[in-house]
């Protein structure tokens, strides 16, 4: 996308938002800071317009974002009953596929939607969103979305950020670039500088605590990874079999406590650049999770996981997909794939 093309979709998305009286905002899946945050910060910005907003997640909140600021805002529904009609505007937040914001049946629940009146904000590779209404996806790349909200659209307000909202912003921003570890963007300290002078919180903020459920994730799944050497990929496939004993030790809601494998071991063991989680959704689709170190010029998951079948999105260092298909058959296309492109990458640096 050129300047030009990002100039003429935003200058048409604040053009909808200023005639838009009764605005949604929807929320991402996974539900995390950034999404969240930069949803909350969006609903301040408009409400000072004297607009109606509404919040909406269609997933459950998981047990990690219950403390986070104002996230009684955001409330619970179901898409595939929920009245889109009553809106002006519908924004969707900080994804880049349909799935992450209407689920498993988004194609029956986006029928039921005009799509001239849904606009999407993400700082993610392009999605399915942006391939059916590019000329309302204002799609930046920078650390997070909530970056890319502040930057063009809280800033040229002139509205000074109130403590609360700037706090929304910054724990987004700390999570999306893993306190300043990831891909460095350009603005991203003088939007983190600008969001403590309004009041963010940073020691709160870092003051990190985790579940111990999440402790109990990541011994159990530490045991259970294969490590890759010659990959250099740690794998950990979660069958039916393996999902039904995460239950028992820890809860039905197990995959909420996967944040301390994630960060730790598939990013930090060394020698190990790729982390992948393969998931049993048990009904006829696998789900992809993946990590990459961040220093290097490493392979790109998901250019691969796409290559062989996967429908996925995120980051280059980051991001998760779906496959239709058998547990089986998405592990052996990945590992193929990955022996394919490992292969040809040190063919090209003998020569």
């Amino acid at each position: 996308m050129t300047k030009e093309d990002s100039k003429h979709i935003l200058a048409q998305v604040q053009n909808l938002m200023h005639q838009a009286g009764n605005l949604l905002i929807v929320v991402s899946d996974p539900i995390d800071p950034d999404c969240v945050g930069t949803a909350l910060a969006l609903t301040w910005l408009l409400e000072q317009q004297y607009k109606h907003v509404e919040v909406i997640s269609f997933f459950r909140i998981p047990p990690g974002m219950k403390n986070f600021p104002n996230i009684h805002n955001v409330s619970i529904g179901t898409a595939d009953s929920f009245d889109f009609g009553r809106y002006d505007i519908i924004v969707l937040v900080d994804g880049c596929d349909w799935t992450q914001f209407l689920g498993k049946d988004w194609k029956e629940i986006s029928a039921r939607i005009d799509l001239n009146k849904v606009i999407n904000l993400d700082h993610h590779f392009p999605g399915d969103i942006q391939t059916t209404i590019p000329e309302r996806c204002f799609n930046i790349k920078t650390s997070s979305t909530a970056q890319l909200l502040y930057d063009y659209f809280i800033k040229p307000s002139g509205v000074q950020t109130p403590p609360d909202v700037a706090d929304c912003l910054y724990r987004a921003l700390l999570y999306d670039s893993r306190n300043f570890k990831n891909e460095m963007h350009p603005g991203e300290y003088n939007f983190a500088a600008d969001l403590i002078a309004a009041g963010a919180h940073h020691e709160k903020a870092v003051d990190t605590n985790f579940e111990m459920q999440e402790f109990t994730f990541l011994v159990w799944a530490i045991d259970h990874t294969e490590f890759i050497p010659e990959l250099r990929l740690s794998l950990l496939v979660l069958d039916v079999g393996a999902q039904n004993e995460l239950q028992k030790i820890i809860s039905a809601d197990w995959k909420d406590f996967d944040r301390l494998y994630k960060e730790l071991v598939e990013r930090q063991i060394k020698g190990y650049n790729y982390g992948i989680i393969l998931i049993d959704n048990l009904d006829g689709s696998i789900r992809l999770s993946w990590r990459t170190r961040s220093y290097g010029d490493h392979l790109s998951i998901g250019d691969i996981a796409r290559e062989v079948g996967f429908h996925a999105g995120g980051h280059r260092n980051a991001g998760g997909g779906r496959f239709s298909g058998t547990l089986d058959e998405a592990k052996a296309r990945l590992l193929n794939a990955m022996q394919q492109a490992s292969a040809a990458g040190e063919a090209r640096l003998k020569d």
